[in-house]
């Protein structure tokens, strides 16, 4: 079976979206805003292992 590839535009973007969400975490957390503060760190830390998945697939399938 064909191994398919993930687009570098959607990992670059992936980390994009990554980084603003722990920016957004971080402003959250100096505002003591402890709930906005855990969401956002928790979907930074998703779409982090999002885009190391998707490098990881596109390592393998290039090989």
């Amino acid at each position: 079976m064909d191994r398919k590839k993930v687009h570098p535009l959607i990992l670059l973007g992936l980390l994009v979206n990554a980084i603003s969400m722990g920016m957004l975490a971080y402003e959250h957390y100096h505002e003591a805003n402890r709930g906005y503060t855990v969401v956002f760190i928790i979907l930074c830390l998703c779409l982090i292992a999002l885009a190391g998945y998707g490098l990881v697939t596109n390592n393998r399938a290039s090989k």
